[in-house]
Parts: structure tokens; sequence; C-alpha cells
């Protein structure tokens, strides 16, 4: 198999986490503003930084739409929207890009797998299928997340069921999308499984 020849653009993407934690820090204190700057310096870092790669991420750019939004949106009318419903907000926007990614035939995982994947079976049915799926996959769990944050919201159950079922849930939507694909590859393109592995060697 030929050499993967996508520029590694994401050795910041895995920082993207830090920008929702110091998000949701700072929120949580009452600095909403100083959340939604520090959430997008971080985000726009990270997006600087696959600017140069030539490997901007969907997701990044969807992030930092959020802050920015949020950023905004307290300036403008202060917290009062965010701190009713920022798990509706949040999920449903991941959400949204998710499906719409599907819908336009260019499923977000894309980004990601192509850089892990050497450029002659990009094209190929079983990698579209299997990135079909992981983005379905993501796109059900955001849909599942931004519903549980509306019943949180109105149940007053805003930390467990708002906040901690969906990171629990999106820890294992990654943990789905690290595993299924090995599995995936081995019983559809055994021929992959078997190069990679002499790869490896």
């Amino acid at each position: 198999m030929a050499e993967n020849e996508q520029p590694a653009g994401s050795a910041l993407t895995n920082y993207g986490f830090a920008a929702w934690i110091i998000y949701g820090i700072l929120s949580s204190s009452g600095y909403w503003i100083a959340g939604a700057i520090g959430g997008l310096a971080i985000t726009l870092a990270i997006l600087a930084h696959e600017y140069r790669c030539h490997a901007v991420k969907i997701m990044d750019c969807t992030a930092a739409a959020f802050f920015v939004f949020s950023l905004v949106g307290t300036i403008a009318a202060g917290p009062a929207l965010f701190k009713n419903f920022n798990p509706v907000l949040t999920w449903s926007l991941f959400a949204i890009v998710t499906w719409v990614t599907l819908v336009i035939g260019f499923p977000f995982t894309f980004q990601y797998a192509r850089e892990q994947a050497p450029r002659e079976i990009w094209d190929h049915p079983v990698f579209v299928r299997l990135n079909v799926i992981l983005t379905l996959v993501f796109g059900l769990m955001f849909t599942v997340n931004a519903g549980l944050g509306f019943i949180g919201v109105r149940s007053g159950y805003v930390l467990t069921i708002g906040v901690a079922v969906p990171i629990l849930l999106l820890v294992g939507c990654l943990v789905f999308s690290a595993q299924y694909p090995k599995h995936y590859i081995q019983r559809y393109a055994p021929d992959w499984a078997a190069a990679q592995a002499a790869s490896a060697q």
C-alpha cells in the first residue's frame, strides 16, 4: 500500500478538548465572556496550525463558530441564553453540522480517516461506507445529547442528564470510532488488514 500523502494536520486537533474545558470551567463560574474568549483562542490556534498543514477540520470550524456565537451573543444580550440552554445549543450545532456533512456526501470523519489511510483507497466503497457509518454514529450521538440537554434543562438536572450523561456518550462514541474500523476492515477488506499488519512489523 502507498504511504499516506495527507499532511499530519491533526497534531493539535486533540487539544480541542482543552477549549471546551476552559469554556466549561469559566462559564460555570459565571465568566461567560472570558470562557468564550478562552475557547475561541484555543480553537483559533488549532485552526491556524491545521491551515498551515492544509488540513482544516470541519468540527474545529464548528467549535470556533460556536465560541464566536457565544461571545457575540453574551456581549449583545447577556449570558441568559447560554446559561439556560448551553447544552442544547452546543450539541444541536454539532448535530446539525454532522447531518449536513452526510447529506452533502462528505462525512466529516473523512478528514480524520484520510490522515491515517493511503490516498489510493480514499474513494473505495468500503472506505466510504465505513466513514458514513462512523459519521452516522456521531450524528446520532450529537442528536441524542441535544435531546438530553433539553431534558436536563427542563427537569433541572442539567449536570447529570444534560452534561454528565452526554459526556459519557461522547467518550463511548470516540472509543467506538477508534475500535470499529479495525473490525470493519478485517471483515470487508481483509487484504487491507493484512497489508497494515505487514507494514507494522
